[in-house]
């Protein structure tokens, strides 16, 4: 009856300590809380719990019932003699008190009897909200010293609870590591959310700043550009000698390649950062083509290069795309097969792709596939030469930014190495894939892309067809009337010498004040309003705002002439309901084509046919 009596009792105190001891989560607490717990329960003089150091060549001691060591650190070997006999048993024993553990265990006069057990520490990882990892195991030692004066030993039953115990401490100990590592992967997790979330907003401050630097470059670079373009093409047009129109033709030509330089380095910039669009229009691909051929023709027939151009018969006559991007990508491709050739030819051939898997593609991408869709054809390009080639290893370099295939390239040839790249982001956009073959140097090239075009219904076509009024009469701009609002002389100056050498009536102003006076007289009859946008006190956007309150619809027709090419001016100026917009530099042909589209189809504007590029 005595050791039932006891068991019960053993297994009510257990009881009572696992309550205890498992009521939190917390290591530190759980085995501060099994000291003072096994203490009341057995009535100890004092107990402590030794855990291995980061080495493992010792234990420590961390908790302590009478706190009276813990003020400097405690060791001892871990190939103590005692130490290693609790470690290798899962059973509770007795020590005797002249023992390292159980010196360091003792502060009385009179020692106490003394028990020892091991309790299992578990170190996980690999946490992820399943089961953890376990990656090691190593061992604490609790020690329980029982009164010295009262003369009591250790009995079966005591030993059997501190077992139980032990137990218990040792799942409490792993739910508290596995609750500690999911803090830990969780603290980690907010700490990385933290340095990501400093890095985008440290990439959109970088982005915006370089945008905003773009921005005031480009119209900074533009407006000068357009003086100088403007007016070479008015001189263009007039009788000069052989020696001036030779220097005005140069002058031309440069100020085209510095327009295109321009062009290059932001679009690429708007590829990059997503904020530029294909502008879908309708058109006549064999007639973009034919123009791209009379564009290249004249620069291989200057350097004495035979050039063929060969358009299949399968070629679709009217398609939908952006056709000024398709005419960029060719001319670029072609430009640069001219360029890099000395002697031999350049030839371009344009066919209809098929959707032939046994047809030859990119062999540095054969799993590149033209997909079938209705109304969509892919059409293929490409572009051969005799001249200076391109090593095996250089071909995966063309296509990236600022990357030419050696430095005498740039040094021979020019160039900025964004042609490629830019070509390569277009062709994409196009749903479409760009590759170059070479067998080596001065062994010539071949440039091959293809993109995806909609095909054009007949009703469309029919609909697309330009007026018989409109073809007999494009040239016909003799005594339009047109107001130039521009706050940069130099500006309204060219501006006023390209219409008046179209033949209209132009007055100019240079401030939106000023603008809104002359229209506003009675008899100004002002067909045509050409506003610069970035003005001082009233901007064009205001003075556009006012117009369409004020008048009536379509007098006058608003063209803004702007040097911003970011999307959102175009969108801004279409929500006010501008008429067209015209970008900056522009020559005299194009201000002439601008014009006499604006005033066969008013209402079309912008709105069906985007940005006007003047160059």
């Amino acid at each position: 009856m005595g050791i039932i009596k006891d068991q019960e009792e053993a297994g009510r105190h257990v009881r009572m300590l696992t309550n205890e001891i498992r009521s939190t989560l917390d290591r530190h607490t759980i085995l501060n809380t099994t000291l003072v717990e096994l203490a009341k329960t057995l009535e100890l003089a004092n107990c402590t719990i030794w855990e291995p150091n980061v080495e493992g060549d010792a234990i420590k001691l961390t908790h302590e019932l009478d706190r009276r060591y813990l003020q400097v650190p405690v060791t001892i070997p871990a190939s103590d003699k005692t130490v290693q006999q609790i470690i290798q048993t899962s059973e509770a024993i007795v020590i005797p008190p002249v023992c390292a553990l159980g010196k360091a265990s003792n502060h009385r006069v009179l020692a106490g009897a003394m028990a020892a057990v091991r309790l299992p520490l578990l170190y996980v990882s690999n946490f992820k909200g399943g089961t953890p990892e376990v990656v090691s195991a190593s061992y604490a030692i609790l020690v329980l010293v029982l009164p010295g004066e009262t003369g009591r030993v250790w009995t079966a039953h005591e030993i059997e609870m501190v077992e139980v115990v032990a137990d218990q401490v040792a799942v409490a100990l792993s739910h508290a590591a596995v609750l500690e590592d999911s803090q830990r992967t969780r603290d980690a997790l907010v700490d990385q959310n933290k340095k990501l979330q400093a890095a985008r907003q440290e990439a959109e401050t970088a982005i915006r700043a370089r945008n905003d630097f773009l921005a005031v470059m480009n119209h900074e670079m533009r407006t000068p550009m357009h003086a100088i373009i403007a007016l070479s093409s008015l001189l263009q047009e007039g009788k000069l000698t052989v020696d001036q129109r030779s220097m005005v033709d140069t002058v031309v030509k440069s100020s085209s390649l510095l327009s295109t330089l321009i062009n290059d380095v932001l679009d690429f910039s708007r590829l990059e950062d997503g904020s530029l669009s294909l502008e879908m229009r309708p058109f006549e691909l064999p007639t973009v083509l034919r123009e791209a051929e009379n564009l290249a023709k004249p620069m291989a027939k200057g350097k004495g290069l035979d050039f063929f151009f060969d358009i299949n018969m399968d070629v679709p006559q009217c398609v939908i795309g952006d056709e000024k991007r398709l005419l960029q990508i060719t001319l670029n491709i072609i430009g640069n097969a001219v360029k890099f050739t000395r002697l031999g030819f350049v030839s371009v051939s344009v066919s209809l792709e098929k959707y032939d898997a046994s047809i030859r593609r990119d062999p540095r991408n054969p799993s590149w596939r033209p997909i079938p869709c209705d109304g969509f054809v892919y059409i293929r390009i490409v572009v051969k030469d005799t001249g200076l080639g391109v090593r095996e290893n250089d071909i995966p370099r063309l296509f990236n930014k600022f990357v030419q295939a050696d430095s005498t390239t740039t040094r021979q040839y020019g160039g900025t190495g964004l042609g490629l790249a830019i070509c390569k982001k277009f062709v994409q956009l196009m749903n479409g894939h760009i590759w170059i073959e070479s067998e080596g140097i001065n062994r010539g090239s071949v440039v091959t892309f293809i993109v995806r075009l909609q095909v054009q219904s007949d009703s469309a076509k029919e609909r697309g067809r330009p007026s018989r009024e409109e073809q007999l009469n494009k040239e016909d701009l003799k005594g339009l009337k047109v107001l130039v609002t521009d706050d940069n002389s130099v500006n309204r100056i060219v501006t006023k010498r390209l219409l008046d050498r179209l033949g209209c009536y132009t007055t100019v102003v240079e401030s939106g004040q000023q603008c809104l006076a002359a229209l506003s007289q009675p008899g100004s009859g002002f067909r045509v309003l050409l506003l610069d946008l970035c003005m001082p006190e009233m901007d064009g956007y205001e003075v556009a705002r006012i117009i369409k309150q004020k008048f009536r619809q379509g007098e006058p027709l608003v063209v803004a002439l702007t040097a911003n090419t970011d999307k959102n001016t175009k969108e801004r100026c279409m929500q006010i309901g501008m008429d067209e917009v015209v970008l900056k530099p522009i020559s005299l042909q194009e201000m002439s084509a601008v014009l006499c589209k604006l005033l066969h189809n008013p209402k079309s504007g912008s709105r069906s046919h985007g940005m006007v590029n003047g160059r």
